[in-house]
């Protein structure tokens, strides 16, 4: 990660890259330059919690780690290009949960979730994040529900930073709760959906509560509510869909790390041990958290069975919601 985009990256958050423990003679990981793909672009929420673990494990492993910027479509080709990387250790991807959603639902999927990518662990679980314009002048949900009452249908648009995903689905399924049918923008990520919520140009938006919670702090949006049971302790402010009367809306979303296909086990291991290690140091847990990011770690193998009852899950929500397969 060069300098120079380090900096910025603080310039932007506020945050300090941590710096944790001696850098480990014999890690196991090749002596080269490492790439971490990431599906989105940079200045939101994936790219700011990349760089923390990137810099912490720069620091570590006393070699070059680079942050790999892949946007596309609800971050599906760092998915992609991982499948067909060569499995030698030196790249990995740090991905969403909201984006192996879109097999479920979208036909020509680039990659299979289950099969295609080697978990390596859980970086932590997030919750998904309703916010809306400060040019709307709402502040509460009520409100908000009653601004849309008095106007017409363009005021009931939201933006998403990840179509075809829960993501998505959390403002159709408040739209639902409130009576009033909500119709998605898709959006690239959250950088620009951020800045037409800024502008004025869309009302609300959806996105994870880790691309929202530094543009509330700095009065560029106003998160109306979180996807979880209980109010995040970075955001005590923010009120849950539980407390707001719609149980039915909780949903947890993660991050998690993973290696090509075909990876030798003594590889896979050697990353999860190096991954695990910079995301329970202090430093790094404290700042993570500071995003709105609970951070979580995981086997290999408890994060391949947590996604593969994930996918279960959503087939169920989906169903419910009369979300059509993939073909």
């Amino acid at each position: 990660m060069s300098n120079s985009l380090t900096r910025r990256w603080l310039l932007a958050t506020g945050a300090t890259l941590a710096a944790p423990a001696l850098a480990r003679a014999q890690s196991g990981l090749p002596h080269k330059p490492l790439r971490i793909l990431v599906g989105y672009p940079s200045s939101g929420g994936s790219d700011s919690m990349v760089h923390i673990v990137a810099g912490a494990l720069q620091s570590q492993l006393s070699r070059s780690v680079t942050v790999d910027y892949k946007p596309g479509p609800s971050g599906v080709a760092a998915g992609e290009i991982l499948k067909k990387s060569t499995p030698d250790g030196s790249v990995i991807a740090f991905m969403p949960s909201a984006t192996m959603v879109g097999k479920l639902v979208k036909s020509g999927f680039p990659f299979d979730p289950l099969v295609d990518l080697l978990p390596l662990t859980l970086a932590g679980t997030y919750p998904t994040a309703f916010a809306v314009s400060l040019k709307i002048e709402v502040a509460t949900l009520a409100e908000y529900v009653a601004w849309l009452k008095a106007g017409d249908a363009t005021r009931a648009r939201f933006g998403t930073t990840t179509p075809d995903s829960f993501t998505q689905y959390f403002g159709t399924m408040l739209g639902r709760e409130i009576g009033v049918p909500l119709e998605a923008v898709a959006y690239g990520g959250a950088r620009p959906l951020i800045a037409d919520l800024e502008q004025g140009r869309i009302p609300a938006g959806t996105g994870g509560i880790t691309s929202f919670l530094v543009p509330q702090r700095g009065g560029r949006l106003k998160v109306l509510m979180i996807s979880a049971a209980k109010r995040l302790a970075m955001a005590p402010q923010v009120p849950t869909v539980t407390e707001l009367g719609f149980p039915k809306l909780v949903q947890t979303n993660w991050y998690a790390f993973f290696a090509p296909p075909g990876m030798q086990a003594p590889m896979a291991a050697a990353w999860t041990a190096e991954l695990r290690a910079v995301l329970q140091s202090r430093e790094v847990s404290e700042q993570l958290q500071q995003l709105g990011l609970k951070v979580e770690t995981s086997t290999p193998a408890e994060m391949a069975a947590r996604l593969a009852s994930d996918f279960k899950d959503w087939k169920a929500t989906l169903d419910m919601l009369g979300v059509k397969p993939a073909n």
